[in-house]
């Protein structure tokens, strides 16, 4: 009994702490939350999803660019860059204007702002790094990652997906 005690209290600790750790980072820099799930309008993105089908797990990074397109009729402004894993990192260029490789935030890393504006009508492009070997031979197997473009004015969540399976070759 005393076991199953602490079993249930352990379980409901670490079940408030996912809770908090994803409200948390889900924060922008001014404070506001950003609800998991909460989609910008406006932001075209193509492809919003790539199918890697097997990546070699010594193959080296595998590169991917998203074009992204701002169709709102006003100015956006792009406030951060984050991802899904530790495997995958992401940048984002407009106008000759290049932000440095953002990863995965958590144990109290955060990205910083990238606060970039784009006009309406203009494109830019995000380029995604996926590093198969990232997690050593225990990642072999199938994969699924994503990058989140987080705007304000409006406010919301781009996600760009691919997925696809890591392969001993």
């Amino acid at each position: 009994m005393k076991d199953l005690k602490i079993f249930i209290a352990t379980l409901v600790f670490s079940m408030v702490l996912i809770v908090g750790f994803a409200l948390l980072s889900s924060r922008d820099d001014g404070g506001e939350v950003l609800v998991a799930g909460q989609l910008v309008e406006g932001i075209e993105a193509n492809p919003d999803y790539y199918d890697l089908g097997e990546v070699p797990i010594n193959g080296g990074i595998v590169t991917k660019e998203y074009e992204i397109k701002n169709v709102s009729g006003t100015t956006v402004k792009l406030k951060k860059i984050a991802t899904s894993c530790m495997c995958t990192k992401a940048s984002f260029e407009i106008g000759g204007r290049k932000t440095k490789f953002f990863g995965m935030e958590g144990h109290g890393d955060k990205n910083p702002p990238v606060n970039i504006e784009i006009p309406s009508g203009a494109s830019g492009k995000v380029v995604v790094q996926f590093d198969p070997a990232a997690h050593g031979p225990k990642g072999l197997g199938s994969f699924e990652r994503s990058v989140y473009l987080t705007f304000s004015d409006p406010a919301g969540i781009k996600e760009l997906k691919f997925d696809g399976r890591v392969i001993a070759k």
